[in-house]
Order: C-alpha cells, then sequence, then structure tokens
C-alpha cells in the first residue's frame, strides 16, 4: 500500500503542493526577525487586527463560490458549462462586494473605532478581498485539473512579490504597520488581474448570466456561511478581544506566537489541497477494497498531524529565544497550544470532505458554526483569566471539539470502515 501511495498523483501532488506551501510561508516566516526588529508588538498587533479584519470580509465577499467550482468542476458534461458557471460565480463576488463598499460608506467610521483601525483601511481590505478571490478561483481551477507545478510557482510569484513590497516600505520607507498593508494590498491587486488573464486565456470564462448557476452556487455557498464565519471565529476574533482587552501590543505577542504553531496547519492545508480532488475523484466508482484504503491513509495523516505538532512545540521556543526581537519572547508560551489546535484540524480536514462531496454543507455549517460560537465564549473567558495563553488555550480546545463533532457527521453521512472493517 505504502508503494502505491508513493507512485500515486496523490503523493507527486502532495509533495508539490507540500513544497509550495512552505516556500510560500517560509519566506515571509523568515522576515520574522527582520519584522519584529522595525515594527513594535504594538504595530504587529495593529497588522493582526487588519488580517482579523480582512478574513471577516472574505467570508461576507467570497460566499464559498470557489469551492462550488471546484465540487462542479466534475459534474460538467463540457467545459463551456464550467466557462458559464465561472462568471456567474464571479458575478455574484461583485455584488456581495459592492453592497459592502455600501454598507463602509454608512458605518465604516463606527466600525473603524471599534476595530482600532482608520476609515481608509477598511476600504483597502475591502479591495484586497475582492483581488483575492481571482487569485483564489485561479489557484482552485489549477487544482482541480492536478496542475500542481503551475499553481506552486503562480503562488511563490506572489508571495515573492508581497514579500519584496512590505520590505520595501517597512524598510526602506519606515512605514512600519502601514507599509505591512500596503504592500499586501498592492500585491494583491496586480496579481488579481494577472489572474484574471490567465483565467481568460485558459479559456474558462464565457460572459453569460446564467440563473440557475447563480442558484447553484449560492445554494452551495449561502449554507456554507456559518461554516466559514465558524472558521473566522477560530482565527481572527480572538484579535478583536485580545486588542479590547489587553491592548495591540498583547496581539503582536499572540501572532507572532500564532504563526510558529500554525506551521502544522499549512501543512496540513498543503495535502488537503492535492487529497481532497483526489477524494472527489475516488468517490464516483469506491469500492469496499478502496474504501479500507482511504481509511487506514486518515489514520497515517493523524499520526503525522500529532507528531509534527510535537515537533513544532519542543522546536519553536529555541527558535524565538534565538532569532527574535527580545520583545517577543513571550510568544513561546502560545506555540504549544496552538500546535495541537491545527493538527486537529488537519484531522478535521480528513473528514469533512465526504459532507462537502455529499453537498450536504446545511448540516456541516450548523455544527461548526457551534462550535465556532463556543470557541467565542471560550476565547473571551480564557482570555480574561490566563492572557494570550488563554486565547491559544480556546484554539486548542475548539479545534478538538469541531474535529470531533464533525467526523461523527461524516461517519453517519457516508459510510466507511473506520474501524478497519
Amino acid at each position: 500500500m505504502l508503494y502505491k501511495i508513493r507512485s500515486s498523483v496523490l503523493f507527486k501532488n502532495t509533495f508539490v503542493y507540500m513544497m509550495t506551501v512552505l516556500i510560500n510561508k517560509a519566506v515571509p516566516f523568515l522576515l520574522l526577525p527582520v519584522l519584529t526588529v522595525y515594527l513594535s508588538p504594538e504595530d504587529y498587533g495593529t497588522a493582526a487586527t487588519y488580517m482579523a479584519y480582512i478574513g471577516l470580509l472574505g467570508v461576507a465577499v467570497h460566499l464559498n463560490m470557489t469551492g462550488a467550482v471546484n465540487v462542479n468542476f466534475f459534474r460538467f458534461s463540457t467545459k463551456e458549462e464550467l466557462r458559464v458557471y465561472v462568471f456567474n460565480v464571479l458575478l455574484i463576488v461583485s455584488v456581495a462586494a459592492s453592497l459592502l463598499f455600501v454598507l463602509l460608506l454608512f458605518a465604516g467610521d463606527w466600525f473603524g473605532s471599534i476595530i482600532g483601525l482608520p476609515v481608509v483601511w477598511l476600504y483597502v481590505g475591502l479591495a484586497a478581498v475582492v483581488a483575492q478571490f481571482f487569485t483564489m478561483l485561479n489557484l482552485g481551477l489549477w487544482q482541480v485539473q492536478q496542475k500542481a507545478k503551475q499553481y506552486g510557482i503562480y503562488q511563490i510569484a506572489l508571495t515573492l512579490a508581497t514579500v519584496s513590497m512590505v520590505l520595501l516600505l517597512v524598510v526602506v520607507y519606515g512605514l512600519k504597520w502601514q507599509g505591512q498593508l500596503a504592500g499586501q494590498a498592492v500585491a494583491a491587486i496586480v496579481f488579481a488581474f494577472i489572474s484574471l488573464a490567465v483565467i481568460v486565456r485558459r479559456g474558462f470564462l464565457t460572459l453569460q448570466i446564467e440563473p440557475e448557476y447563480i442558484k447553484d452556487a449560492l445554494k452551495f455557498g449561502i449554507p456554507l456561511i456559518p461554516h466559514a464565519l465558524s472558521g473566522w471565529f477560530r482565527t481572527g476574533v480572538d484579535r478583536f478581544f485580545l486588542t479590547a482587552i489587553l491592548g495591540s501590543a498583547a496581539t503582536g505577542i499572540y501572532a507572532v506566537g500564532y504563526q510558529f504553531g500554525m506551521i502544522i496547519g499549512i501543512a496540513a492545508m498543503a495535502f488537503n489541497q492535492a487529497f481532497s480532488p483526489y477524494l472527489y475523484r475516488k468517490l464516483k466508482t469506491i469500492n469496499e477494497a478502496q474504501k479500507l484504503q482511504l481509511v487506514k491513509l486518515t489514520y497515517l495523516s493523524f499520526a503525522a498531524f500529532l507528531l509534527l505538532a510535537a515537533i513544532i512545540t519542543f522546536g519553536a521556543p529555541w527558535v524565538i529565544a534565538r532569532f527574535l526581537d527580545a520583545r517577543y519572547a513571550s510568544a513561546a508560551e502560545v506555540v504549544p497550544w496552538v500546535a495541537f489546535g491545527y493538527a486537529f484540524q488537519g484531522m478535521y480536514f480528513m473528514v469533512v470532505n465526504y459532507i462537502f462531496y455529499l453537498k450536504k454543507t446545511y448540516i456541516l455549517a450548523a455544527v461548526t458554526f457551534f462550535s465556532g460560537l463556543l470557541h467565542v465564549v471560550i476565547s473571551y473567558m480564557l482570555i480574561h483569566s490566563n492572557g494570550e495563553i488563554g486565547a491559544s488555550q480556546a484554539t486548542t480546545i475548539s479545534f478538538f471539539i469541531m474535529f470531533v463533532m464533525v467526523w461523527i457527521l461524516s461517519a453517519r453521512l457516508y459510510k466507511m470502515p473506520w474501524g478497519l472493517k
């Protein structure tokens, strides 16, 4: 079985995705010794709060439309149907962004005062989120086609462009947190235009409004809004709480430690990018023997995620003490909780795809939204009692609860031999 895994497209694509994600995340990760010198914990905390705002906007603008395209990619009988579907997905995102723009015109000053950001950066964030969607759509099409090489090259190019802009504005021009955010936004917008050009050139866009496709995409995406929002609850709301309760400096310390712990999440996401299209294709004609192989592969991945989390837990404090500015030394205490939290998220990825395949997203949304709300409550309580450590503890607890609940749901909806029988 292990030989078959090593020689399969899944293994090869996983390796490419893994290397791509590692390179993409390693570059900004290696910049931490530089950024922690030029950015104070307060600056880093402001940037982290902005990224949490970006995540919240992504839920409202993207509406899970890339997932709708990916799931339907293998269901359409002709490429022309897919082309029309892609255009209608872009239409949905455009309308959502326009509605949010109007909302910011009326409530932007109020919301900016709550999260501690000037209103101009709220508009910049909206532009960046719309730009991100074009790149996500382009990358998603490469992913479902299993063109991992093109996916990797494009992702790395985007990362290098972003890092170059950030270094130019922060280090050379000394713009602090404003330079970091502006550099990210400029790179996102430039690559949005490149992505749109690539999508058109690859023949994945036909300008035709099709109400049935709009209805299908919304039927997939809207029930997932609570699911996506629950994801933001677990990865974004803690920044808002920390800033409001303890100040931006605490948010900055937490964000640095979180970045170390999140390494396991990066690895899990890379594997899932290759595993999900592989699984969708397998499930079309799967037999009992193949189901057993999938279960064994799943359990093997569980062990790998937990082992990687243990390695990060022991290695991160040494790296933080020797390579980061002394102002961020306490970030080491955050790492273990976040690392194991993301190990549970990786395990969640391995079981949730069965629910996506069945399009039972409305049930998934209810389960994950509940776990997300639970995280909000736990995070608020633990931040009050344990500070930054409390926020990371909430991450571990909520990710574990979500994994267990979704695994139970997946097992009930799609029968797999989880008992290895």
